[in-house]
């Protein structure tokens, strides 16, 4: 078995918004196992792709470029998604997979579509349709559709049913799974045949019900709901980087939940690019002052790390910029005690200064421009000390 064993390709599928299946959906260069349209999820568990792609754990042979991103995170000392899920499901003994592998995944990733009432300054089109809009002007050679994961005579609901019985996990991300009607209607299943599976939803939060459903009144019957806000900051700032977010309604939705479902656990991941460099630190202390994790375990907020587009990484800061941010940071480590957020903030700069790609900051720079004007906004108004650093990298360059 490979040292650098990885437990999902044997229990798990992650469902694209095209269509496409991955083995997981921790990778910038994932590795097709299959697609929807072209195959029913059945079939894809099955598939000699898959099982090839197994094999690569139970020897010693060279990992897929699937793995590069785990094995970077790992390489400069920062935890790696492979570890993660590892001990997520260390409960599964390992030596079995070799010989006796699951007749049917105990563990789903599903993204119904691209659907997305969010336009965020991170996201990508294939994410989301409020980007489709500003996407064909930023690249005008692309083109950009509604997607949806499976074909409307088949539907997700239908090639899932199958397995719900033997699921362990299920996972809801998007788009924003929130205004999908298939979303509902799986819960109902779940709801009437595997109450105990664990939920873990990644969601803008900005709605919790669609027409006749209403989320909250299904969460209530299903025993293991893990709900995670994603976020790239509050207030202003936050609603200039998130365009579509009321913070406002975000809060009030995240305590109308803490309120009526006490049995949910409530996360929040806050997604840290260029943008929101030196906003986190003031995020960090904002979600204290308001109290989100009264209650609730403060190790629940977690800093996760924009990696594409690559420009909007912080490897592509330059190199005086990288240094002042990991002085901020390490200045905010020595104090901070609240959850994770200390060992989120070094694996940071671990990964910051793990590799330069500052050759793409000028990207990055015509990137915000150029949504400026299409959004009649302006960085430097509000992100007033990252404005002025990069205004210095204009004229040194």
């Amino acid at each position: 078995m490979s040292s650098k064993f990885c437990i999902l390709p044997f229990i798990h599928l992650d469902i694209q918004p095209d269509g496409n299946v991955f083995a997981c959906c921790h990778s910038n260069d994932p590795e097709v196992v299959g697609n929807l349209h072209e195959k029913p999820l059945a079939e894809i568990w099955e598939s000699k792709v898959l099982n090839t792609f197994q094999e690569h754990f139970l020897s010693d042979g060279k990992l897929p470029p699937h793995c590069n991103d785990c094995l970077f995170y790992e390489s400069v000392g920062a935890p790696s998604w492979r570890e993660v899920e590892n001990k997520n499901w260390q409960h599964i003994e390992r030596d079995q997979l070799k010989s006796d592998r699951f007749k049917s995944p105990r563990s789903i990733g599903i993204r119904f579509s691209n659907l997305c009432n969010f336009a965020c300054r991170t996201c990508k089109p294939a994410a989301s349709t409020s980007f489709i809009k500003d996407a064909k002007f930023l690249y005008p050679k692309g083109r950009f559709e509604k997607l949806n994961s499976a074909p409307s005579h088949n539907p997700l609901k239908t090639q899932i049913e199958p397995f719900l019985k033997d699921l362990q996990h299920v996972g809801f991300a998007g788009g924003e799974p929130l205004l999908e009607k298939e979303h509902y209607e799986i819960l109902d299943l779940l709801i009437e045949t595997n109450p105990d599976v664990e939920l873990s939803y990644d969601t803008n939060l900005s709605v919790l019900g669609l027409g006749k459903f209403n989320a909250i009144e299904q969460w209530r019957k299903l025993k293991n709901v893990n709900l995670s806000g994603s976020a790239d900051g509050f207030g202003s700032k936050g609603e200039f980087i998130r365009n579509g977010l009321n913070w406002n309604k975000f809060v009030e939705n995240w305590n109308l939940v803490k309120k009526e479902l006490p049995h949910v656990r409530m996360k929040m991941n806050f997604t840290l690019s260029v943008y929101n460099m030196f906003h986190v630190l003031e995020f960090v202390e904002e979600v204290q002052r308001l109290g989100l994790f009264d209650d609730n375990d403060p190790n629940d907020l977690t800093i996760s790390l924009v990696e594409e587009p690559r420009f909007l990484s912080l490897q592509s800061l330059p190199k005086g910029i990288k240094e002042t941010v990991q002085d901020r940071y390490q200045a905010f480590i020595n104090e901070c005690t609240f959850g994770k957020v200390a060992r989120d903030l070094q694996a940071a700069i671990k990964f910051m200064n793990g590799q330069d790609t500052s050759s793409l900051f000028p990207s990055f720079l015509a990137y915000n421009k150029k949504l400026d004007f299409l959004r009649s906004e302006t960085f430097d108004k509000l992100f007033v000390e990252e404005g002025q650093l990069f205004d210095q990298f204009k004229k040194i360059g």
